[in-house]
């Protein structure tokens, strides 16, 4: 976009894997490409030159930033508006994936020459300019936002000690806040072969609806819990909070080795434990995968949900479409019964047939991005209830890459060797599936997909 005051050019440009980048653009600049991903070396075999082929200098970008703060930026405008007194001249943009909208600091400290704003919970696919200047939001989902002036600023309530929250037993920090409700998806999504606990805790007197597709839609102030084991012991506990504006955000703490304490991890970290490589997602990459088009609260739907959890709390073991309804959660109160509705299979037992239990494990694992105004490029469609000819991978040539597989398709018929999608479920690399926040491949899910694509005839 041009500089309507300055006829400056500026540029936000979408990073590979690591970096996003804020370019003010000079006639015949060179920045970097392929040799450079923002600052950072991209292209090892180049030994990263600091000049182009006519020995022109490399321009360095005005901002940049990582996968902490979001993963796909989007270029906005300098606001010459009015509204706001304190933005005139300063260039705004944003982040797709995380929904935080940045300024360009004019006088910045190297490499983090921006300030955030705020964080919108939106999916910003553009900026907009008026005739007055004042700047507009273009949200995916497809709304239409204007940038106005609120007092405070980027505000963080959420304490750095897990026992601070309320989640936890004032008694044991171990165990669960009372009056939180355990529950469990049929189809868990793979965490590295760490075991998991999850609860929800939704405000005094609120209630959830069950939207149509029969995803849970929760009331601000509702708060997702989820508690993760390997070897026995705590390693992580996430808070997924639906905040009193109504934006979803996401928090992570780690376990000390005591098994006494959960401290918060700002930003995010990848690190050993219990012998494995972990990560520890940012505020970004939690948003990443609890995407806006699957409605944030993965897991939370009605088919996910729709079978038996045994209650900690009584012993009992009962239907949890039916347990939630008994006690008041869901408003207007759930029909149909639970027995006439459908009921996601588990991929790794044995109930269901070996295409529901497939399809069950690209939908928990893979749909979060891969619907209807997801947040890849591509037009693929995992989601369970999606017929496997709509879902835009039989027999569909891959847009990413054939991983050097000849005649390679997302999905080809009796030919797992040539499905793409099998080949990057089973990486870890810069090509693997899914692309953040795993380092273990799931043997057992790229096994059930392999079984699947052998013995499908055709689309």
């Amino acid at each position: 976009s041009f500089d309507r005051a300055t006829g400056e050019l500026w540029a936000g440009d979408v990073g590979q894997g690591a970096r996003e980048e804020i370019d003010r653009i000079r006639r015949g600049g060179n920045y970097g490409w392929r040799y450079r991903e923002g600052t950072l070396c991209y292209n090892p075999s180049s030994n990263c030159p600091t000049t182009g082929p006519g020995g022109e200098p490399l321009i360095d970008p005005v901002a940049e930033y990582g996968r902490t703060f979001g993963a796909s930026v989007t270029g906005g405008y300098v606001y010459r508006g009015t509204a706001i007194p304190s933005l005139i001249g300063r260039y705004l943009f944003g982040d797709f994936v995380s929904g935080r909208i940045f300024a360009y600091k004019p006088d910045p400290v190297p490499n983090d020459a921006r300030e955030e704003l705020l964080q919108t919970g939106l999916s910003i696919a553009s900026f907009g300019e008026g005739v007055d200047g004042e700047l507009y939001v273009v949200h995916y989902g497809g709304t239409l936002h204007r940038l106005v002036q609120m007092g405070g600023g980027v505000s963080d309530p959420v304490p750095d000690d897990l026992a601070a929250t309320g989640c936890t037993s004032p008694t044991d920090v171990r165990q669960p806040a009372a009056g939180l409700i355990p529950y469990a998806p049929n189809a868990p999504f793979w965490s590295d072969g760490a075991d998991k606990l999850r609860w929800m805790g939704l405000p005094d007197g609120a209630t959830a609806s069950i939207a149509g597709d029969g995803d849970f839609e929760f009331p601000s102030g509702t708060v997702l819990v989820k508690a993760f084991r390997l070897q026995g012991r705590l390693v992580e506990t996430r808070l997924f909070m639906r905040h009193p504006d109504g934006e979803w955000a996401g928090y992570t703490y780690r376990w000390d080795d005591a098994q006494t304490a959960a401290t918060r991890v700002r930003g995010g970290l990848v690190t050993d434990v219990a012998g494995q490589r972990w990560t520890f997602p940012s505020e970004a990459q939690c948003l990443q995968c609890h995407t806006a088009a699957a409605g944030r609260s993965l897991g939370l739907e009605a088919a996910q949900l729709n079978g038996n959890l045994q209650y900690p709390a009584t012993g009992r073991t009962a239907n949890q479409l039916t347990t939630l309804d008994s006690i008041g959660v869901f408003s207007p109160r759930l029909s149909p019964p639970a027995a006439q509705q459908p009921a996601l299979a588990d991929p790794y037992g044995t109930a269901g047939t070996l295409a529901e239990r497939a399809r069950a494990y690209l939908h928990t694992n893979c749909a979060n991005c891969h619907r209807p105004q997801g947040s890849t490029p591509s037009p693929m469609d995992l989601r369970w209830q999606t017929a496997l000819a709509a879902t835009n991978t039989c027999n569909v040539t891959p847009q990413a890459g054939d991983l050097g597989v000849p005649d390679a398709r997302i999905i080809a018929p009796g030919a797992p060797d040539r499905s793409v999608l099998v080949l990057r479920t089973n990486r870890r690399d810069a090509t693997g599936m899914p692309p953040l926040a795993s380092h273990v491949v799931d043997a057992q899910g790229v096994q059930l997909l392999r079984q699947w694509i052998t013995q499908l005839g055709g689309c």
